[in-house]
């Protein structure tokens, strides 16, 4: 006896139309707001996939765009520089999003560890741990006496830093994301402003480079449907501060939550992520 027919079924895979973009962050990156600005636009959800790497990107997690901390003067994607007159095409479009400020990490019992702020002057005095990160162009950091000694990356450091072995400096909200608050003190530096900044991109590969990318790029730069398009490379144009408030005109009360960056932040932006479609690879 043969096996009934089963029953075709009504649902396609065009019916559940296509798969959510999948925008991977780096540590201390809390995309939250872009999350429900494009939720709002287009009415899908983004797919977020955090990623626990603090510089550039993990070649093992597959993402449709990430956004990525990168080093002073770094561009994602460009090809190395003095590769000769014919250098190869980035592989990666690249959009600056916003620079960092800047933090010093100290254990909770140095003598800075109660200070409001430090001065970048001040920073002479303060033993810099050197680690991989650590941006040439920053206040420069002891060196090691035996190379080897080195810590492998900035958990590592921070780690070091807890002992009172030493300071490090970190851009504010990788350090909000990654510091023990038993272990660590974070104090803002000032007079920073020449200081050249480390700063966030949002990275996707040229052959990805879609309507619906373009679309996200739009809501990651805060733009309208009334503005208009620039280059994928293209850097956005510094923001006008806006008028003050006045006297007469009410405050909002912030909602209490989490810091921007902080573990808290991270973990609630993904809450909303739609389940991994089956067969993705």
């Amino acid at each position: 006896m043969s096996e009934p027919t089963p029953a075709p079924s009504d649902a396609t895979p065009e019916d559940a139309g296509p798969a959510p973009i999948r925008l991977g962050f780096a540590r201390g990156i809390a995309p939250s707001t872009w999350a429900q600005r494009w939720e709002t636009v287009t009415g899908s959800s983004l797919e977020l996939v955090p990623v626990k790497i603090a510089y550039g990107r993990s070649a093992r997690v597959e993402c449709d765009v990430m956004i990525e901390r990168a080093l002073p003067g770094v561009r994602p994607g460009a090809a190395a520089p003095g590769s000769g007159a014919a250098e190869p095409a980035p592989a990666r479009h690249a959009l600056r999003l916003y620079e960092e400020t800047i933090t010093l990490v100290v254990d909770t019992d140095h003598e800075l560890a109660e200070a409001d702020a430090i001065e970048l002057s001040e920073l002479a005095a303060v033993r810099l741990l050197d680690h991989p990160d650590h941006p040439a162009e920053w206040p420069a950091a002891e060196p090691w006496e035996d190379p080897s000694w080195m810590p492998r990356n900035v958990p590592a450091a921070l780690e070091l830093v807890a002992t009172g072995a030493g300071a490090i400096l970190l851009p504010t909200l990788l350090a909000r994301h990654l510091v023990d608050k038993r272990r660590h003190r974070m104090i803002p530096v000032t007079g920073a402003d020449a200081l050249p900044r480390t700063a966030v991109w949002a990275t996707w590969d040229v052959a990805r480079d879609g309507a619906d990318v373009q679309q996200l790029m739009g809501v990651l730069r805060g733009r309208t449907a009334r503005s208009s398009r620039s280059t994928p490379d293209a850097e956005p144009a510094p923001r006008a501060p806006r008028p003050a408030k006045s006297a007469q005109q009410p405050q909002k009360k912030k909602k209490a939550g989490p810091k921007p960056g902080s573990r808290g932040a991270q973990l609630a932006a993904t809450k909303k992520k739609p389940p991994h479609a089956r067969g993705r690879r």
